[in-house]
């Protein structure tokens, strides 16, 4: 009777690993640039769900606006429209972002702005000198199974926009 049971315990560890491989993502390749600014792997991979096959669209809705999604398996995953805007936003923005995104909160960044940062979102606005315009204000979407309705999915997105808000100011010819 042991022996049946070690048998059979063998067999289901076996199917499993085989099904868990079967399953398994083959693996896909994270840009090294999003919206054409440099983004570290570490800070865009954790976003990303499973799946095969990673394309990025870029457009410019109008001559002060920028959009950028990643899609992965034809989902959108991540978005980005960016804004150069002169003027802060006004108090009812951020109260509309607040109650916008799961979990959000204003949160302190480390550059020069003002986020709410939620972890499926985010309302943020760098200073911008030297640029077009006084301000870039980033409306961020974040959808998918990566998700976390967490505050370590708040972590996971302020870690993402700590580097790439910089970049793409800098890409906008903005010092923040």
């Amino acid at each position: 009777m042991k022996l049946v049971r070690q048998v059979m315990a063998a067999l289901l560890a076996a199917t499993t690993t085989a099904a868990a491989a079967g399953c398994a993502n083959k693996g896909l390749d994270v840009p090294s640039t999003f919206c054409g600014a440099p983004v570290k792997q570490s800070a865009l991979s954790p976003l990303l769900p499973d799946g095969d096959d990673l394309k990025s669209q870029q457009t410019e809705p109008a001559p002060s606006e920028i959009d950028c999604s990643l899609h992965i398996d034809g989902v959108q995953v991540l978005d980005t429209l960016i804004r150069r805007i002169d003027e802060p936003l006004a108090p009812e923005d951020w109260t509309t972002a607040l109650s916008k995104y799961n979990k959000a909160s204003k949160r302190s960044v480390s550059f020069p702005g003002t986020a709410v940062i939620g972890s499926d979102g985010a309302r943020v606005t760098a200073k911008c000198e030297g640029g077009e315009s006084n301000f870039l204000l980033f409306n961020i979407t974040f959808d998918g199974n990566r998700v976390e309705n967490s505050q370590a999915g708040v972590v996971k997105l302020q870690h993402f926009l700590e580097d790439y808000v910089p970049a793409m100011a800098q890409r906008l010819d903005c010092t923040t």
